[in-house]
């Protein structure tokens, strides 16, 4: 994989990977049996998809303004 160099196209990589592992994460939890299935859905996979959500609304808002 190829990261961009401009920051935005950057982050928003970050976010989309972020988001990709959270839910690889979760699909290989339905597969696993057991109570510590679930808590590994939850945290790993729930915290990896909400780092991604969260670095793309931010990159998304913190967009620096063009210079004149």
């Amino acid at each position: 994989m190829n990261l961009s160099a401009h920051p935005v196209e950057r982050s928003l990589q970050i976010s989309g990977v972020l988001i990709i592992l959270g839910l690889l994460v979760e699909a290989l939890c339905l597969a696993w049996r057991g109570p510590l299935a679930f808590m590994v859905f939850l945290c790993v996979g729930g915290l990896l998809l909400f780092a991604g959500m969260a670095l793309y609304l931010i990159s998304l808002v913190s967009v620096p303004s063009p210079k004149n």
